[in-house]
């Protein structure tokens, strides 16, 4: 696949061009409001019979596709949507909520990392166009499924284990129910998303070009 001048524009600067626009902003609020109704109905509605923890987790397909469109800003989404719809809406203490919510900068920063950086080196689109080739889906699978649900998994049961919401005969099973729930929705979900979004979010200029522009 050629890179385009377009696409190389795409990276972890901290304020490049184009500016952040009133549509970009109102972009953000709406993902933010989205992601958030999505996880608490996650954690109310498809329980794994513990407290903010969900069989299938609805909000990650989201979630990640939103951190590939909009950078940092998708750190920030992800944090909001964690802290008040999976957290404080599902019951969790604030001291415990207010480290568990990190949980999404490894779910979502590890593929916005990943296709900054390397994305272009295997011939594929930093905004995960192409999700749907062979190539593409492969990449997506190990930096976007496996990968970041694996992690984000052995953090967030960690911490609600530290904060006596988990038992310790549960531990192991949680980090594997989080982990295979949310890889089989970033699975299904996001790609569909990345293939016929990301175009549309490219085309009004939506996408954060950088970390934070």
């Amino acid at each position: 696949m050629t890179t385009t001048p377009r696409e190389v524009e795409y990276g972890l600067r901290w304020n490049p061009n184009p500016p952040l626009t009133v549509a970009s902003l109102v972009t953000f609020a709406l993902a933010a409001g989205v992601y958030t109704v999505l996880s608490w109905l996650g954690v109310i509605a498809l329980p794994m019979g513990i407290v903010s923890v969900s069989a299938l987790f609805v909000a990650i397909g989201f979630g990640i596709p939103f951190a590939m469109w909009f950078g940092g800003w998708g750190l920030v989404i992800g944090y909001i949507g964690s802290f008040i719809g999976a957290g404080l809406l599902a019951g969790v203490p604030l001291l415990i909520d207010i480290p568990f919510a990190f949980v999404d900068w490894i779910q979502f920063g590890i593929p916005l990392l990943a296709y900054r950086l390397l994305a272009q080196r295997f011939g594929l689109h930093p905004l995960g166009r192409d999700v749907y080739t062979v190539k593409g889906f492969l990449f997506f699978l190990v930096f976007g499924v496996v990968l970041p649900n694996g992690l984000g998994a052995l953090y967030g049961i960690s911490i609600l284990r530290a904060g006596g919401l988990v038992p310790p005969d549960a531990f192991g099973p949680a980090v594997v129910g989080w982990w295979v729930g949310n890889m089989i929705v970033s699975a299904v979900i996001a790609p569909i998303l990345l293939s016929t979004v990301t175009p549309i979010i490219e085309r009004f200029g939506l996408a954060t070009h950088g970390i934070i522009t």
